[in-house]
């Protein structure tokens, strides 16, 4: 019990260093840049903006504040000075406090221009209007492919373009929608066909000869059909039978793992619906509808486990549960307070401490008499006296990057 309420107290003092660790590494200011004055919406120490542009834009962020009370900054720098251009661009959004405090509703475009390095960060009240999706869009489409071509001053114009039409409740002009051609209707039914060509044959329903015929008739089809169409037809004797064979090849596996099999064909139709839908019903974000939930059921997993360790370690020993209980709020209180971030900061310590939860309980209901040690750590914020702020500067890392 010695060795467990020792180890237990290490827990506490590695997330409270590891955290304080983090912050101070957060605040710390790149060299080069610390006597830069936050006085104004743009910033330029790359000499890189005309007076006219810079003028323009500063008066169209000046008139955006105005009308909706959220900041948007730029910021232009030669280099991070080692640092990640989030890093940078977290350290800098928060020195600078943008947006309206309590609502952290700004935004900073940074482009670190020497390293050919762009970003757009996000305060936490303005990750539903402009989220990770949107920013990564105004980069790829309309201030990477300027910078390519050297035009900064529009790049950067284009960018802050978008931002206002965002905070301002529109939406960005949408691409011509893609649509299907006969050449990608053919091959998806050819794998189609060889998904259920190789699940037959597994099941032994068809013999690999008819499977071979069948390959031939539907490639020689499928080509003639192409050739009487007046369409490119070249590629169909080799694509399709390819497609058939590693699709046929792939769920003829996958059907001898039934269970597995099942998850791939309901994962697949969940994935035909979105598209079906955000092509013929309405745009959908697949972040948020495909990788979110399956993050979702991750996380779901991960909380089942953590209820499992912790009824095992109640069923071993009462005292020893609710001093492992004691070790994770305490776990919680030191990064909720290191964090120092208010309501936010609060709710993003809670999963650093389930994490350590599962740590803790997880040794003891393993069957050792020794809590094992939880790790939890963030960054805080630094703080700049007046100049063009607006006492926010709570960004959660929302936002995009990108390289040209």
């Amino acid at each position: 019990m010695v060795i467990f309420l020792r180890q237990c107290a290490l827990c506490v003092l590695v997330a409270f260093l590891a955290s304080w660790g983090l912050m101070a590494q957060a605040d710390s200011v790149p060299s080069g840049l610390d006597k830069v004055v936050l006085d104004q919406r743009v910033i330029d120490l790359t000499n890189t903006l005309d007076s006219t542009t810079k003028a323009q834009l500063i008066a169209q962020l000046a008139a955006l504040e105005q009308r909706k009370g959220s900041q948007i900054a730029v910021l232009l720098v030669p280099g991070t000075d080692g640092a990640s251009i989030e890093e940078f661009a977290n350290h800098w959004f928060r020195t600078w406090k943008l947006g309206r405090k309590g609502i952290d509703d700004g935004i900073l475009l940074l482009v670190v221009k020497d390293e050919r390095k762009v970003r757009i960060e996000v305060g936490y009240g303005l990750e539903g209007a402009v989220t990770d999706l949107l920013a990564n869009r105004i980069i790829e489409e309309h201030i990477k492919p300027a910078f390519r071509q050297d035009d900064y001053a529009g790049g950067v114009q284009r960018g802050v373009n978008d931002l206002v039409l965002l905070v301002d409740g529109e939406t960005l002009p949408q691409d011509a929608p893609w649509s299907w051609t006969p050449e990608a209707y053919t091959l998806f039914l050819a794998l189609i066909l060889g998904a259920v060509g190789g699940v037959l044959v597994s099941a032994r329903k068809l013999h690999w000869r008819g499977a071979l015929a069948t390959l031939a008739v539907v490639t020689t089809t499928l080509t003639l059909v192409a050739v009487i169409g007046g369409r490119e037809w070249a590629i169909y004797p080799l694509a399709v039978p390819f497609l058939m064979l590693m699709s046929g090849a792939l769920f003829g596996a996958l059907w001898l793992a039934r269970t597995v099999f099942y998850m791939v064909l309901g994962l697949l139709s969940y994935s035909t619906g979105l598209l079906l839908t955000n092509h013929y019903v309405r745009e959908l974000s697949f972040i948020y509808w495909l990788v979110l939930p399956l993050a979702g059921l991750v996380v779901l997993g991960l909380y089942l486990l953590l209820f499992v360790l912790m009824k095992t370690a109640w069923s071993q020993s009462r005292v020893a549960f609710f001093i492992q209980l004691a070790v994770v709020a305490a776990v919680y209180a030191v990064a909720g307070f290191v964090l120092d971030e208010g309501l936010n900061g609060w709710l993003l310590a809670f999963p650093m401490s389930s994490c350590a939860a599962l740590v803790i309980f997880g040794n003891v209901a393993g069957g050792s008499d020794s809590g094992g040690s939880g790790s939890s750590g963030s960054s805080s914020s630094s703080s700049s006296d007046g100049g063009f702020s607006g006492g926010g500067g709570s960004s959660g890392g929302g936002g995009a990057s990108g390289s040209w």
